[in-house]
């Protein structure tokens, strides 16, 4: 595991649970610096909604199969 300086332990000390943004400057990419439990506290929120979104995409499949049957096979 890779350590942080005092410097980014002061800026994460300092916002809480708020991201910490630390630019490369060899690279000019930019990293988001969070506790880990915030990130996991993310992570399982993000995880939630993909389950939604495909619960949601099933069921949307699901009424398309049974109304396009229902046209198909009147009583």
């Amino acid at each position: 595991m890779t350590t942080i300086t005092p410097e980014q332990r002061q800026a994460a000390v300092e916002a809480g649970d708020s991201p910490v943004e630390l630019a490369d400057p060899q690279t000019g990419i930019t990293y988001i610096l969070v506790r880990a439990e915030v990130y996991r506290r993310m992570q399982e929120y993000l995880e939630a909604d993909e389950d939604r979104r495909e619960h949601q995409a099933w069921a949307k499949l699901a009424r398309t199969a049974r109304d396009q049957w229902a046209r198909e096979n009147p009583y």
